[in-house]
């Protein structure tokens, strides 16, 4: 049997359900997957001879990969040579997204990773823009009809690695201004008095960005704008002040609308 490992980061759940999804699809098709959080890694703990291939999965962040992935690639042992493929989710199919894994795909190539499938999956946006129920579910639903084709692509490993106008790479690289101003950006987050500092928000934070005490949240200098302590906290009570409240959602999905099948 086959056996692939996919790194994954996700802030709120849409790369997950994705990397989720395909990891179903492949044992469908009898090749085992292990799916690691890249938060959760200990560089001394990965151990790539055993796999076959490996993919690395995130959500798109101002035209780019999140700089936490970059970070995880650039502390990669190098090697002789293996087959590699992305994932990236973003709020839609758009050609300018594809350019977010170009310095990615640049770093993986110069260790030995050999990229050779580069798939963008659209799906609900969470920033600023709160997608409706109807077209939540039809980005769901097209995901998951993508699935089984992507999947077949990467057993068979059918090249797919779309090519950006240099517009498009001059755009990428200077969205990677998000990484410094997503530090500053963290600094304006609050809570409210909803707040019962169940440490929720500081125990799932990526970055261990979050410091509580008995009577204070603390939001530090190394915020990534992933929003998951904002989505994930049980009171809503995160928010942000202004002139950034527009950033966040009102609300967050319906949680069954992302139920794996």
């Amino acid at each position: 049997m086959n056996k692939i490992c996919v790194f994954y980061f996700s802030g709120t759940g849409m790369t997950r359900y994705i990397v989720n999804r395909i990891k179903q699809e492949f044992e469908n098709q009898q090749t085992y997957v292990d799916c690691r959080r890249i938060e959760n890694i200990k560089m001394s703990n990965i151990h790539l001879t055993s796999y076959d291939s490996v993919g690395i999965a995130y959500p798109v962040h101002s035209f780019n990969a999140p700089q936490i992935v970059l970070d995880f690639v650039k502390h990669l042992p190098k090697i002789d040579s293996m087959d590699t493929f992305i994932i990236h989710t973003a709020g839609e199919e758009h050609y300018i997204n594809y350019a977010s894994s170009n310095l990615l795909i640049k770093r993986l190539n110069a260790k030995g990773f050999k990229v050779f499938y580069n798939k963008l999956f659209a799906m609900p946006s969470n920033f600023m823009v709160k997608y409706d129920d109807q077209k939540t579910k039809e980005l769901i639903n097209e995901a998951d009809k993508k699935i089984p084709i992507t999947v077949h692509n990467l057993i068979n490993r059918i090249s797919h690695l779309p090519t950006s106008r240099t517009s498009v790479k001059f755009l990428a690289f200077f969205g990677r201004l998000e990484w410094y101003g997503a530090r500053i950006l963290g600094k304006f987050f609050y809570v409210k008095d909803t707040c019962t500092h169940c440490g929720k928000c500081a125990n799932n934070c990526p970055k261990h960005n979050i410091n509580i005490t008995k009577d204070k949240v603390k939001f530090n200098w190394s915020c990534c704008l992933c929003m998951r302590c904002i989505y994930n906290c049980p009171e809503q009570s995160v928010y942000i002040h202004q002139p950034f409240k527009f950033i966040r959602l009102d609300s967050w999905y319906d949680s069954n609308i992302f139920t794996n099948k």
